[in-house]
């Protein structure tokens, strides 16, 4: 039976890379657009992966496949109380399932110093699309400045939370860990004006972008702030990086790398054994609903063209 282990540096390699693009797009977005919705940016990430072509390794004979499925808004069906994005890897060989893995994403956006605003409230999910035309009232008119730094926080995750309460409940019920990803600009700190000089981008290399995190690391750095106060950057910085060979991962694992080094090489995730596993169809079926989309990265070895 074939095992994670038996996965080629180019696969590796090449999840790396894929993964790296969408990291980048994402990231982009939300130096260009600062006060870009966090649900927004989850579109971005998993339509940039849907895109992404399927491969074919001729010399190896396996084939890589990365598709998507988006489930639902948090308001579709109720609050989303788990994570937002379960990211999973399924290994075949001649088509035949072997092995799988899963690590489910808890993701929340970095707010730019001084933005106002930036979530979605319950009248954008009731009135739709028609939302974007029923805006009446005076608009900020010309440019604004934002920026990002040490000190920007994570609004949308504060101390003591119900929603921290229940990650580390599920977390120890089910068995599948959970992670914080963590969406930032392609650099800290960094300067913008918005809109944009003649409309052109002002991000440059993605330098920073996603950063994924332990929920135990995360829920740990509240345990320090008052009940109710957002994290900063500054606050969610460990004391060593997570990836020996990044020393920015103070800030998190690169979305890249731990789909690719870490889950695929087995550090990270949860392995299922099979189809009927309870924990796996808990989390397609429960009652809380944990996830709103699903990436699945598929690598088929021995993988012969017809």
């Amino acid at each position: 039976m074939a095992t994670f282990s038996d996965i080629p540096d180019v696969v590796i390699d090449h999840v790396r890379k894929v993964f790296a693009a969408a990291n980048s797009r994402t990231s982009r977005a939300l130096s260009d657009h600062p006060n870009m919705y966090e649900e927004t940016l989850d579109h971005v990430l998993v339509m940039e992966l849907s895109a992404q072509p399927a491969a074919y390794f001729a010399e190896e004979e396996i084939s890589v496949v990365v598709e998507s499925h988006w489930l639902g808004s948090r308001r579709m069906f109720g609050r989303w109380e788990i994570a937002d994005i379960a990211i999973f890897v399924v290994l075949r060989q001649g088509g035949v399932l072997q092995s799988r893995k899963v690590a489910l994403l808890q993701t929340k956006r970095l707010y730019a110093n001084g933005a106002v605003g930036g979530e979605l409230e319950d009248d954008d999910f009731v009135i739709g699309i028609a939302r974007l035309a029923d805006r009446t009232d005076p608009q900020v008119s010309g440019q604004r400045r934002f920026s990002f730094d040490d000190t920007s926080r994570y609004r949308a995750l504060t101390a003591d939370d119900e929603q921290t309460h229940r990650i580390d409940t599920y977390a120890k019920e089910r068995g599948i860990p959970v992670y914080y990803g963590f969406h930032n600009p392609t650099d800290l700190p960094q300067y913008t004006v918005y809109p944009s000089p003649d409309g052109l981008s002002q991000a440059g290399e993605n330098r920073v972008g996603m950063r994924v995190v332990p929920a135990s690391e995360v829920h740990a750095a509240l345990s320090e702030l008052a009940d109710g106060q957002s994290p900063t950057v500054a606050d969610l910085t460990l004391e060593a990086p997570l990836d020996e060979g990044d020393e920015t991962s103070v800030g998190g694992w690169r979305l890249e790398r731990f789909v690719a080094d870490e889950v695929l090489r087995c550090r990270q995730g949860a392995l299922f054994d099979d189809t009927t596993d309870p924990n796996l169809r808990a989390l397609f079926f429960g009652r809380t609903g944990p996830i709103t989309s699903a990436i699945t990265v598929t690598v088929d070895l021995n993988s012969r063209p017809d």
